[in-house]
């Protein structure tokens, strides 16, 4: 039995993030054969009602209260401490929050007196973090290529200040990112593609590699074992959270292309959004289209159940897209752009359906809504390529294995 240090900078409770649903499951499996502590920070008070959630996984849980959240006049402290220090430093914002001072002192504590033998960071932006571990390995949790997804957006992007600005992102991003992935002893990622990606870089930058190993996604046995309508219907389902700008830019491409050309070619289609972290402008025009607005929906097992196909359209992104593989494992056909789907190793007519335009969007959405015998199979097909490259109870010795490789 080793002693393993998790260390993540926000709290992964409740699990209404994908990002969050990794974390846990990373603790739950290594709860079961090792001494697990997890140290990350409350976003605010009420967090703390839910630490027992995490405790009753086995695992000691230390969160103390972010700096910046503990008042308003420490807000407005630190954010113009870190503006500042952003500007003059050239490391971005976001990495100087979840590299604080009050995490940092909390990371050389445990360190000195609990002495793990590995300690994993979880998202590149921590890097900073590495400084103050003093014994053990470390292990770098990638949930993404992030210069990647900034890339793609650069891709996206219309506007040519909007695009400069950010190709001038990713030139810094990427720079840093690299960086961090030569400090860390090993490095876990959620895709094969991002283990691929990531050693040719450090291959490609002369930097000493390190060891990069697979975690695979599980999925809840829950979702499996849901049932679907056998009645046809015409729901048309999107789920993401909103604080994602790829998650917000999907859905306005849905509201203002993609969905016009659905209801041209089904009249009675119903659009249901799912997801959390977002009040603006997207609410009313999908009020003005007819659309639900459901909000965080605490069950997803009853929410793939209410809708016919998910609708994932994603311009630009990075990463494991989880609530594909969660769809998947429910039944659920998918409709799918080649990026949304990116690394997962599922084929199009066969696991999902796939459309790269607006146009071939609408047409496979409206094509699964007529076919629905068809699309069910596809569904099915779907299920089961999770079922054995995702179930929870197949993955829990690999993914154990991969983190236990990082320590010997």
């Amino acid at each position: 039995m080793a002693k393993i240090l998790v260390v993540k900078p926000l709290f992964p409770y409740p699990p209404s993030q994908g990002t969050r649903r990794v974390s846990l499951d990373l603790l739950a499996d290594l709860a079961t054969r090792h001494e697990v502590l997890f140290l990350c920070q409350l976003d605010n008070r009420a967090e703390r009602s839910m630490i027992e959630k995490i405790d009753q996984l086995g695992v000691k849980v230390i969160a103390p209260l972010m700096p910046n959240h503990t008042s308003f006049p420490h807000k407005v402290f630190y954010k113009l401490k870190y503006i500042c220090q952003s500007k003059l430093s050239g490391i971005p914002r976001l990495c100087l929050y979840w590299s604080n001072n009050a995490l940092r002192s909390n990371l050389a504590r445990i360190c000195r007196d609990w002495q793990p033998d590995l300690t994993i960071l979880e998202n590149w932006e921590t890097w900073q973090l590495h400084r103050s571990i003093s014994v053990g390995r470390t292990t770098l949790l990638a949930h993404d290529v992030a210069y990647q997804l900034i890339a793609r957006s650069v891709d996206a992007a219309t506007d040519p200040g909007e695009k400069a600005r950010r190709k001038s992102k990713l030139i810094q991003y990427r720079r840093l990112e690299q960086s961090a992935w030569s400090l860390f002893d090993g490095i876990l990622t959620l895709t094969e593609n991002d283990r691929e990606i990531i050693e040719a870089e450090l291959t490609a930058q002369g930097h000493s590699k390190p060891l990069v190993r697979l975690l695979q996604v599980p999925v809840s046995e829950e979702l499996f074992n849901s049932t679907r309508s056998t009645d046809p219907g015409v729901r048309v389902g999107f789920l993401g959270t909103f604080k994602a700008d790829f998650n917000r830019d999907a859905l306005s491409y849905i509201l203002t292309d993609i969905w016009p050309e659905t209801i041209r070619q089904i009249p009675g289609a119903r659009l249901r959004i799912a997801g959390n972290g977002y009040t603006g402008p997207l609410q009313e025009t999908a009020k003005q289209a007819g659309a639900e607005w459901l909000g965080f929906v605490p069950d997803l097992g009853d929410y793939f159940s209410s809708i016919d196909v998910l609708l994932v359209p994603l311009r630009f992104g990075a990463g494991v897209r989880i609530r594909i593989i969660e769809a998947l494992a429910a039944g659920v056909p998918v409709v799918a752009t080649p990026i949304s789907v990116a690394g997962l190793g599922i084929n199009n007519n066969h696991h999902y359906l796939e459309g790269t335009t607006a146009q071939e969007i609408a047409d496979q959405i409206t094509w699964a809504l007529t076919n629905p015998a068809a699309a069910a199979k596809i569904g099915l097909a779907g299920r089961e390529w999770c079922r054995t490259n995702h179930g929870a109870a197949t993955l829990r010795p690999l993914r154990i294995a991969a983190v236990e490789n990082m320590i010997d």
